[in-house]
């Protein structure tokens, strides 16, 4: 019972964790990068008040091609639950001009719950425009400088379940799951830091589930506050 349980609470912890977006700007090619993620949706804690849920990712990135980066992320929360969840998918720009651009971001989630064996996978689209809205660049005389680039994003996040039955054993009716995000990139040299908001799951309803999460448009929806570091390897 008590597996049964955390495996319920897990599997819906997982399904409301979007991470942020994914590379919206892709690396050079062959670049190498290492990311860490920190954020949620904002849920009323009991005794604490009204906070992110304090979900934590690794990653990794690579520059396959110009317009293409490759990554996977593990989300390491979901490990001290008991599940092992992972996200791989790839960055695509489909579409740039000199300081904008717009990025498709396939990507595939996977998870497993150690204590039951259950596990699920969720398709996932991300479709994201950015706009390079400020950049700096000096040169010092022995030759070193620094970069500074700032940048705005909005797009949407599209989350497919595919299975018939949720984990409780209950109809599912959420096959389609989508999110609105926006964000800001700031970029010094080779690091880059990336905040974002999300409206999570916006046209289903947030009321008689786990979780109390409140939302700008009453009892439709989350909102989502993450922040991620990533360092950009030669």
């Amino acid at each position: 019972m008590i597996k049964s349980v955390l495996a319920l609470s897990v599997f819906l912890i997982v399904l409301y964790s979007c991470a942020p977006a994914r590379y919206v700007k892709p690396l050079d090619k062959g670049q190498h990068a290492l990311q860490v993620n920190l954020g949620g949706p904002i849920a009323k804690v009991p005794g604490i008040g009204v906070i992110p849920m304090p979900l934590t990712t690794v990653g990794y990135g690579y520059g396959l091609k110009e317009h293409l980066t490759l990554f996977g992320n593990l989300h390491t929360t979901s490990l001290l639950f008991g599940v092992g969840q992972v996200d791989l998918g790839a960055a695509y720009r489909c579409w740039s001009r000199k300081n904008m651009g717009i990025t498709l971001q396939p990507t595939l989630n996977v998870a497993v719950d150690f204590y039951t064996g259950a596990n699920r996978f969720w398709p996932q689209l991300d479709a994201n425009y950015y706009w390079d809205y400020a950049e700096w660049r000096t040169k010092a005389k022995n030759g070193k400088g620094f970069q500074k680039i700032r940048s705005v994003y909005a797009g949407l996040s599209n989350w497919f379940d595919p299975y018939l039955t949720e984990s409780q054993g209950r109809t599912n009716e959420q096959v389609w799951i989508p999110s609105i995000q926006i964000g800001h990139l700031w970029q010094k040299n080779n690091w880059v830091y990336q905040f974002e908001a999300k409206f999570l799951a916006p046209i289903y309803s947030n009321e008689d589930i786990v979780v109390n999460y409140p939302s700008a448009f009453g009892n439709q929806g989350a909102l989502g506050a993450y922040f991620s570091i990533y360092y950009k390897l030669k």
